[in-house]
C-alpha cells in the first residue's frame, strides 16, 4: 500500500471516525463522574513511520524508564521500521508489535491482531509520536482507558482529528522534533487539566543519544563482504558512504543522482586511497548503478542489499565519513558519532537535523522551504526540488575533504 494511498484513508476515513468517538465520549461523560488517570504502568508508544525521527524520540524515551523504572514499555510501528526499536534496546523484542502496510488485507490483518494484543495487555498509558494521525489517535483511544498523550491543535486551523486525548499537548513548528517528543513525556507527569501543555523549557544539552557498539561478528561480517566487493582492507584506506536514496514518504528529499555521480568522480580524484561504498537497500539497486556507471572506478562500488540492518551500523563504524540524503541514515549515523555530510531541502534541519556534533546540515533556506511539515501530512505541492538543486557539489566536496581528512 502505497503512502498517498494512506493519507487519503487517513483524511478521508480517520476524520469522521475520530469526531465520531468524539461525540461518543462526550456523551459517556454526562452519565459517569470522571476517573483519576492511573499512573503509568504499561505505557504503549505509538511511532508508526520514520526510522530516522524514532532515534529523535530516544532521549524523551529514555526520559521515561527512569523516571518511571517500573514501567513497561509497548512499541506499534509499521513492519519496516521495527529494525531501529531493536537496535535502540527500548523493549524486549517481544513487545514490539508491527504493523505490515503491503497490501489493505495486510493492513487490516495485522492491525486488529495489534489491537486485540494490547487489550489483553490493558494498556494504561498511550503516546502518539505521530503527530496528527487520525488513526494513531483512533488507535490509543480504542485500546487504552487511562492516559492518552498526543498533539492538539487547540487553536490551529485544520488537523482535525478530534478530542480524544487526556493529556493534549500543543506543537509548536519552530523547535527540534527531539524537544518536542520530550515535552510529550514531560507533560505525562504535569498536573492535570493545566492546559496548555507543555509550559516548560526542554534544555537541548540535556537531550543525548546513545553510542552503539556493533557486535564483533557483525563488524567481521562486513569486512567479509566489502573484501568479497574488491574493497581493499587495512593501511590507511578510507571508506567514505554514499546514501543516495530517500524513503518513499517523500522522494523529494533527493539531491540529484548526477550531482552524486559527480561527487564520486570528484572523490575518486581527490582521495587516491578512499572507497566509495554506495548504501541502500536493495530495491535502491538502480540509483547506485547510475552512480557508479559515470564514476567508472572499481573504488566506487554498490553495497545496496548487501548488509542486514546491524551489519549497516558495523559499516558506519569502519567507515571514515558518509553523505547523504535528509533520511534515516543521517539519524543512524549519529549513534555510531559517524561525520556525516546531510543535504536538506523540502525539510529543515532546525526541525530535524541529527542529534550531537558530528554533522555539517546543508541547507539552502529557500523562501518556500520547509514545504512539508506535520501540517500538510509531508505531502509538498512541488515537482521541482530547486532547494536541494541549489546545494553544488563543491559545498558538498569541501565538507566531505575536511571530515576525510582527519586520521
Amino acid at each position: 500500500m502505497d503512502v498517498d494511498t494512506l493519507r487519503f484513508l487517513d483524511r478521508f476515513l480517520g476524520l469522521p471516525l475520530c469526531w465520531l468517538f468524539t461525540s461518543l465520549r462526550w456523551l459517556a461523560s454526562l452519565s459517569r463522574p470522571s476517573r483519576a488517570l492511573p499512573r503509568p504502568h504499561k505505557v504503549l508508544i505509538v511511532k508508526l513511520s520514520e526510522m530516522g525521527s524514532t532515534v529523535l524520540a530516544y532521549p524523551a524515551l529514555a526520559e521515561l524508564k527512569n523516571r518511571s523504572p517500573e514501567i513497561e514499555l509497548f512499541f506499534i510501528v509499521f513492519k519496516n521500521n521495527a529494525a531501529i526499536i531493536e537496535v535502540l534496546d527500548l523493549t524486549p523484542p517481544a513487545n514490539i508489535i508491527t504493523v505490515d502496510i503491503q497490501s489493505t488485507s495486510c493492513l487490516l490483518a495485522s492491525g486488529f491482531a495489534a489491537i486485540r494484543r494490547f487489550l489483553r495487555e490493558r494498556i494504561d498509558t498511550a503516546i502518539d509520536m505521530d503527530f496528527f494521525s487520525r488513526f494513531t489517535a483512533l488507535l490509543s483511544f480504542l485500546i487504552c482507558r487511562g492516559n492518552r498523550v498526543g498533539f492538539h491543535r487547540y487553536t490551529n486551523e485544520g488537523l482535525g482529528r478530534g478530542n480524544l486525548l487526556t493529556h493534549r499537548v500543543f506543537y509548536s513548528p519552530h523547535i527540534h522534533t527531539s524537544i518536542a517528543f520530550m515535552a510529550l513525556i514531560r507533560t505525562l507527569f504535569e498536573k492535570p487539566n493545566d492546559e496548555p501543555y507543555y509550559r516548560g523549557r526542554i534544555d537541548p544539552g540535556d537531550l543525548a543519544i546513545p553510542k552503539y557498539e556493533p557486535a564483533p561478528e557483525d563488524v567481521n561480517s562486513v569486512h567479509r563482504k566489502l573484501e568479497a566487493a574488491g574493497v581493499a582492507q587495512g593501511g590507511r584506506q578510507a571508506v567514505v558512504l554514499i546514501n543516495p536514496n530517500s524513503s518513499d514518504i517523500f522522494p523529494l528529499r533527493k539531491w540529484p543522482l548526477d550531482y552524486f555521480a559527480q561527487l564520486c568522480k570528484r572523490l575518486l580524484a581527490e582521495l587516491p586511497s578512499c572507497w566509495l561504498v554506495i548504501t541502500g537497500v536493495a530495491s535502491e539497486w538502480e540509483d547506485a548503478r547510475y552512480i557508479t556507471e559515470r564514476a567508472q572506478s572499481p573504488r566506487c562500488i554498490d553495497f545496496t542489499g548487501k548488509t542486514s540492518f546491524r551489519e549497516l551500523f558495523a559499516l558506519y563504524s569502519i567507515a571514515r565519513v558518509m553523505v547523504t540524503n535528509d533520511s534515516g541514515p543521517a539519524h543512524f549515523a549519529s549513534l555510531l558519532r559517524l561525520p556525516t555530510v546531510v543535504l536538506f531541502g523540502p525539510e529543515t534541519p532546525r526541525l530535524y537535523g541529527p542529534m550531537g556534533n558530528q554533522h555539517k546540515d546543508l541547507y539552502a533556506d529557500f523562501a518556500c522551504s520547509p514545504c512539508v511539515s506535520v501540517y500538510n501530512a509531508k505531502k509538498s505541492p512541488c515537482q521541482d526540488n530547486r532547494c536541494l538543486q541549489s546545494i553544488t557539489v563543491d559545498q558538498v566536496l569541501k565538507e566531505v575533504l575536511l571530515y576525510a581528512s582527519i586520521p
